[in-house]
């Protein structure tokens, strides 16, 4: 980049905090106004609200010296601007200009410090948002020389004022005039009662501060308001005194448009004209932000949950020393020093519960980008697409949502590409036009699933195996379920696609998803009907920071495993174990459970033959379950996991490591990946 401003420090870090929140709530916001484009209605607040956001970025990154940033959206808004004003026509080409700019504003903002020079690709994008900003308007007579509105009002409205009359008359609407008196006591209020009520039949087009016959106690104001509605219902949506209604006349029906005429906006209210009054009684200014909201590094949360963790084991050690005193006769001061140890575990809670909230975001967050994704792809790619979200709400640890963003990314971008039909297919094959894809996310226990859903053609099974057998990766068709075969898919280098597109089918892609999903402790699923669409199951820990986990040794080495995962622990012997088909299995209440052996599933060797009794730990993930044997339980405690490093990444069935109270260092085991490397190889 080329940025007058050094990139580094602090600086681009107080930028990045603000342009980085502006950035999304702009690119939701064009999403949004990408509907208009095919729905022919649009809230012109939300123009308004994007050009906003444009020129406060613009403001932001000239005070800090971004100056490709500032070039950028200085164009933007400049576009937006004159869309907002009625010069330029929303049309599918112009959103198409906007998507693309916001793309590239989005990358170069993600991207500082990063050193690559997007000058070129900037120059482009200004040069195309200002052949759309320059595009000449259709011209003719003003409608509004025809309504008689006084020469007085005309000359008192703004040019954004004037263009949303404009668009009021040629949608054939009725223009009124409400002259209304208020109390300069409640003026706010009973104008903001009035304004609310019109909004919801209308358009609000302007609120003019008018002289008043009583200016000592009263203040009057000029509505100019644009309706379909007759006068009295207009009179029955302001039904109080001291408010008189004039009608300008009904405007011309507005002319048919051709088949390639572009979206206008359609109509809503558009925020009023400040009134030039003093309020009474002169309050005095204020430097207080109207916001509570603080913003912290995600990294200091991480020092914070850390020394939170420390804490946790400094108690347990406590803990452990009013134990120890009891049994060696200091009886009152173990008494008195296990009531201090209750009181810090309970002030322990509270500490680790709300460091806990304050990591947790919305998915609706990740679902916004991914709306974005949609949107693209499907413009790409000739497509129509219904997108449907539910669960935005539920919540999820922040580095979490990070982390499994991109492989999100992959499977919207797959379900776009593979699963989807073109429209002409999926009317001969008797679907309707509009192909559907469902984001939902719910809580189940203590794990989120985010489910992707989409009505494609689905994936054809019969396909993948054959694919796997010209691979090798089975001897024969015969005894291969379906539900096996599915799991393929998610194999290095396996792909069913026979052309390869820019967006997939290059035999890179589901693997990394996986791994990418498993390295959050999480696991990925797919369901597919052939013909009918398929549905892929991620199924998440809510948070990854503090958890309770189950200590068990095994080969005289320790583990933890998350107790969010254990169900049971049995104990149990050899002659309860049972084979099928070369697999160890035990029955657990007329179910067939698989088990796998700890030592044998890292390569243990043994120092001395194991016990005849041992332990079962029943765990589970989504809906599979699997037993864990182990040669003992040493019992549970709070611990906090941390990353093992990039060194580390290729070992299966580990997600970190966690310090004990007693200095000692322990793996914790990664039960999602567990799962799915013993159900793949068979235990």
């Amino acid at each position: 980049m080329t940025n007058s401003h050094d990139e580094s420090g602090r600086a681009v870090e107080d930028f990045l905090a603000e342009a980085e929140e502006i950035v999304e709530r702009l690119n939701t916001d064009l999403v949004t106004l990408s509907d208009c484009a095919d729905s022919g209605e649009c809230d012109p607040d939300l123009l308004n609200a994007i050009f906003r956001g444009s020129h406060s970025l613009k403001g932001l990154a000239g005070m800090f010296g971004f100056a490709d940033i500032q070039l950028l959206s200085h164009n933007l808004e400049n576009l937006l601007d004159s869309l907002r004003l009625g010069k330029v026509t929303l049309s599918p080409e112009v959103m198409t200009v906007l998507f693309d700019a916001m793309e590239l504003l989005s990358t170069v903002v993600r991207g500082l410090g990063g050193g690559e020079d997007c000058s070129a690709a900037i120059a482009e994008a200004v040069a195309r948002l200002n052949a759309c900003a320059s595009a000449e308007p259709a011209g003719g007579e003003s409608p509004l020389q025809k309504l008689g509105i006084p020469e007085r009002i005309l000359n008192s409205l703004t040019e954004y004022e004037e263009h949303r009359l404009l668009e009021n008359v040629r949608k054939g609407r009725t223009i009124y005039s409400l002259h209304a008196s208020f109390s300069l006591m409640s003026f706010d209020q009973d104008l903001g009662e009035i304004t609310e009520a019109l909004k919801g039949a209308g358009e609000v087009v302007s609120t003019l501060p008018s002289a008043s016959a009583t200016p000592e106690s009263m203040i009057d104001f000029e509505i100019l308001y644009g309706t379909e509605l007759d006068r009295d219902a207009v009179a029955a949506l302001v039904d109080r005194e001291n408010v008189d209604i004039a009608t300008f006349g009904a405007a011309p029906a507005p002319a048919t448009p051709s088949p390639a005429a572009a979206v206008s906006i359609s109509p809503a209210s558009p925020p009023p004209a400040p009134a030039v009054v003093p309020a009474p009684g002169g309050e005095e200014m204020t430097a207080k932000s109207m916001s509570r909201t603080v913003r912290v590094d995600i990294g200091k949360l991480d020092e914070l949950m850390n020394i939170v963790g420390e804490l946790v084991l400094s108690h347990s050690t406590i803990s452990a020393l009013g134990t120890r005193m009891r049994l060696e006769g200091f009886s009152s001061l173990a008494i008195e020093l296990g009531k201090a140890a209750k009181g810090l575990e309970r002030k322990l809670t509270e500490l680790q519960k709300g460091v806990m909230e304050i990591r947790m975001i919305p998915v609706g967050q990740l679902f916004e980008k991914l709306t974005r994704i949609v949107r693209k792809v499907s413009r790409e790619q000739g497509k129509k697409i219904d997108l449907k979200l539910f669960g935005a709400d539920t919540e999820l640890d922040k580095l979490i949502i990070e982390d499994i963003s991109d492989p999100m990314v992959h499977i919207i971008r797959n379900a776009i590409d593979h699963g989807l039909e073109p429209p002409d297919e999926r009317v001969a094959a008797g679907k309707p036009e509009r192909g559907t894809i469902r984001l939902s996310s719910y809580q189940k226990g203590n794990h989120v699933v985010i489910e992707v859903a989409e009505d494609g053609r689905g994936i054809n099974i019969e396909k993948v195996k054959r694919k796997a057998l010209e691979k090798g990766l089975i001897k024969t068709l015969e005894g291969v379920a379906d539900r096996d075969a599915l799991d393929f898919i998610f194999l290095p280098g396996f792909s069913t696609t026979d052309k390869v597109s820019e967006l997939s089918g290059r035999g890179v892609g589901m693997d990394v998803v996986k791994n990418n999903i498993a390295a959050v402790s999480g696991m990925v699923d797919i369901e597919s009907e052939f013909g009918r669409g398929t549905r892929v199951i991620i199924t998440l820990p809510i948070t990854l920071a503090i958890i309770k986990a189950l200590l068990v040794t095994t080969a005289g080495r320790s583990y933890a495993i998350p107790i969010t995962s254990v169900l049971e622990t049995i104990i149990a012997s050899d002659a309860d174990i049972d084979t099928v088909e070369r697999k160890e299995v035990y029955q657990l209440r007329q179910t067939t459970l698989p088990l796998v052996r700890l030592e044998r599933f890292f390569g243990i060797a043994r120092q001395a033959p194991p016990s005849g009794e041992f332990y079962i730990v029943v765990v589970g993930v989504a809906e599979k379950r699997l037993g864990i044997i182990v040669d003992d339980l040493t019992g549970q405690q709070d611990i906090v996991i941390k990353s093992l490093g990039d060194m580390f990444k290729g070992y299966r069935g580990i997600s970190g490591a966690a310090d004990l109270g007693d200095q000692r260092t322990i793996l914790v085991l990664d039960v999602g990946g567990i799962i799915g490397e013993a159900f793949r190889s068979g235990g």
